[in-house]
């Protein structure tokens, strides 16, 4: 079993715009100079840069847009052995690091995941597994982004990285947790669910989600890459529209529905 120092983890916060690292200090709960977490910091901007004086956050400016590729750059900067994906609007729990590290001490797989909380009443995000347990093919699409830890030494072994085709700012805006997780799953390598909370996000309704053409056109790469019948899932993603209200007319939910065949024919002639 493998053993890990309490500093031997790593925060890699993907960021836009920023001139300053004073975000932090509500990802944290506490003041800048108080923060002793090992962080690294993706600010990707045009125009603002950041600076850093702190030996244990490392900042990386890029002009290059894109949240996978953000990711991949965190991930080729880190230095950590084990590391934990993190969003910069969520609120880290207390005790949440020693957490994850005694989780990576007991656990051997390379990927764990976790549970999150929102601010509403200390309400689970999703309806997680009631116990520790190797994640399934459908757990895979509800994993948040601050949930992935995962053993560095690991990974880069494994050649995994995110698909730097989905995610906001990318040519598929969704699903890009999904994509990681499923190529990790099919590596042999199932990804690992520990059902202990480690941060607090604010409540989203997923179903106004559903509707979004972003989202629906990234539903369809999803099913050109899970290399499923597209047009058996683009009618079963249409009926799930009407069936839910979220469309409100025939010409709509047509329109719904190319949209979700442009996005698989377009993942289609990406990769060819």
């Amino acid at each position: 079993m493998n053993t890990y120092p309490n500093n031997d983890l790593e925060i890699l916060i993907a960021t836009m715009n920023r001139s300053d690292l004073y975000f932090l200090e509500s990802i944290f709960q506490q003041p800048l100079i108080e923060i002793t977490a090992n962080v690294v910091v993706i600010n990707q901007s045009k125009s603002h840069l950041i600076t850093t004086n702190s030996e244990n956050i490392k900042v990386i400016n890029s002009s290059e847009f894109g949240l996978s590729k953000s990711r991949n750059l965190a991930i080729t900067n880190s230095s950590a052995a084990l590391c934990w994906i993190m969003d910069d609007d969520c609120v880290i729990l207390p005790d949440a690091i020693n957490n994850i590290i005694e989780a990576h001490h007991r656990i051997p797989s390379t990927i764990i995941t976790f549970q999150t909380e929102t601010t509403k009443k200390e309400k689970l995000y999703y309806n997680y597994f009631s116990r520790k347990q190797s994640h399934t093919k459908k757990s895979l699409y509800t994993v948040l982004s601050p949930e992935i830890t995962f053993k560095r030494k690991g990974l880069l072994g494994q050649g995994l990285k995110f698909n730097e085709s989905f995610g906001l700012g990318a040519d598929f805006q969704d699903s890009e947790n999904f994509v990681f997780l499923n190529d990790a799953f099919y590596q042999d390598r199932s990804p690992y669910f520990y059902n202990q909370t480690v941060v607090r996000h604010e409540e989203l309704n997923s179903s106004q989600e559903a509707a979004n053409d972003r989202v629906i056109y990234a539903r369809g790469a999803i099913a050109a890459y899970l290399k499923h019948n597209i047009t058996f899932k683009k009618w079963k993603y249409g009926f799930f529209l009407f069936r839910k209200g979220l469309v409100l007319s025939t010409s709509e939910l047509r329109r719904k529905i190319k949209t979700f065949e442009n996005g698989a024919n377009d993942y289609l002639k990406s990769i060819n």
